[in-house]
């Protein structure tokens, strides 16, 4: 049933005692609840919503939060804000004292709506009831402890640093990293991703989860920690590790299987020297909030001549990059518009024109494409080559360019290249010469002959 459904059900076959229950909770006139019908919509009205709000326990308010991401809801989710005294019992024997305490609390209350629904199959009538919170009672939740302030936090790039060294042979920044850090045909890949914010987030989340082990418990409705905290985390406000204590407890429930959570102090400190929080410390105690995106309120300025990450002198028409001071998004907007390599234990990157005509008019005008240009000959020469060919046919160096008429050895090519091969039309493909010994392969897999035609 959607919500609506849930509520409708509810105010047609709630008993006299239920409805005079709500009425009384919420400040509904006799007026409002005369009619059954009528009834549910003023049941959605902000009428008395934040008061009765204000009675719930903090366990309560979390879960109602989590409630309204989950959506509807059997009476078993609320079994991690009241606990049970006969887990090993039937459905019922489990479950019929804290359907009792919904219904006191958050049903009687005039906050949860609740209906039975059919299902196929035996089953006891208690596990046919569903729940769900209407979503415009959400506004009305009580605000999360938060403090706000306009001190700039405390960073940790510790083990940020480490990551982007192990490109130039230094040690692996966490155990077991699934996520490989490598250069491929000049652009740098996080495992088969190409390197970008987003995907370094996604590896700095996984090495989160991996450092404390704190995975999904597998129950429906609950959240890893990790999940947990960068739900109830923003980029705004701060919050203290007790505050977010009671919601990890709601949020990562795991029932009998006693699947561990992390202390709230310990989750946060883990976060922050992965560098995805910042924390200040208030009135004597760490307050934590995410750490904004790289650049992203970061005013778009010319850049100086100097970039302390940056060495024009070391390499003729290459730029040597200092992995310990660059910022990510600059290595990020480096990765799409030069050709990177890495020699003697330090990395460079050179103008690509291929990169560059495949880049946005926004990625060729930004602050470090024009730096690029003005500090690198070379890269000011690719630039206006680029320009004055946007738009035009580009004639690449070092491709090849292949005839295949049988779709299924295309799409074999296609899963084997990536995104290094280049679809021209029905029955013409593109890829790099160092890709030739990969189609190949292909090819004598699948029993097809090479056929080569020279200029």
């Amino acid at each position: 049933m959607t919500i609506p459904q849930l509520l409708h059900s509810m105010c047609a076959e709630l008993s006299d005692s239920d409805l005079n229950a709500i009425r009384k909770a919420r400040g509904f006139s006799a007026a409002e609840t005369s009619s059954r019908t009528s009834f549910a919509s003023f049941y959605v009205t902000s009428t008395g919503v934040a008061e009765v709000m204000q009675v719930l326990s903090p366990e309560e308010v979390f879960a109602l939060r989590l409630l309204h991401e989950t959506g509807e809801v059997d009476v078993s989710f609320f079994e991690r804000v009241y606990g049970t005294d006969n887990s090993r019992g039937t459905y019922t024997q489990r479950y019929k004292n804290i359907f009792d305490t919904v219904k006191k609390n958050l049903v009687r209350r005039g906050l949860v709506v609740m209906a039975e629904v059919k299902m196929r199959g035996d089953t006891v009538q208690l596990e046919r009831w569903r729940f769900a919170l209407p979503p415009e009672f959400v506004p009305h939740l009580p605000a999360l402890s938060a403090v706000k302030s306009e001190m700039p936090g405390q960073t940790n790039d510790y083990i940020i640093r480490k990551k982007l060294l192990e490109l130039i042979g230094g040690s692996p920044a966490v155990s077991n990293d699934p996520f490989p850090l490598a250069l491929k045909h000049g652009s740098l890949y996080l495992k088969d991703y190409p390197f970008s914010i987003a995907t370094f987030g996604i590896w700095q989340i996984e090495a989160w989860q991996r450092s404390l082990n704190a995975y999904r418990s597998g129950l429906p409705a609950s959240l890893s920690p990790i999940e947990a905290a960068l739900n109830l985390l923003s980029t705004e406000s701060w919050m203290t590790p007790q505050s977010i204590e009671p919601a990890l407890q709601i949020y990562c429930f795991s029932g009998a299987r006693q699947t561990a959570i992390p202390s709230a102090e310990k989750l946060l400190r883990t976060g922050w020297e992965l560098g995805l929080l910042e924390r200040l410390e208030i009135n004597n105690l760490l307050h934590y909030r995410l750490t904004p995106a790289p650049g992203s309120d970061a005013p778009q300025q010319p850049h100086p001549a100097a970039l302390d990450w940056a060495d024009t002198i070391a390499k003729p028409g290459a730029v040597k990059i200092d992995l310990r001071r660059i910022p990510l998004n600059e290595l990020n907007m480096l990765n799409s518009l030069a050709h990177l390599v890495v020699e003697k234990e330090a990395l460079f990157a050179s103008p690509s024109l291929v990169k560059l005509g495949r880049s946005s008019p926004a990625q060729r005008n930004s602050p470090l494409s024009h730096w690029l240009a003005r500090e690198v000959p070379a890269f000011g020469g690719a630039l206006e080559t680029v320009e004055t060919r946007w738009g035009k046919t580009i004639l690449h160096d070092n491709l090849l360019v292949a005839r295949v008429r049988d779709l299924s050895l295309r799409i074999q090519l296609e899963r084997e290249l990536k995104d290094r091969l280049i679809v021209l039309n029905e029955h013409f493909i593109a890829f790099p010469v160092e890709s030739r010994a990969s189609v190949e392969k292909v090819l004598k897999k699948t029993g097809f002959v090479t056929r080569t035609v020279r200029a």
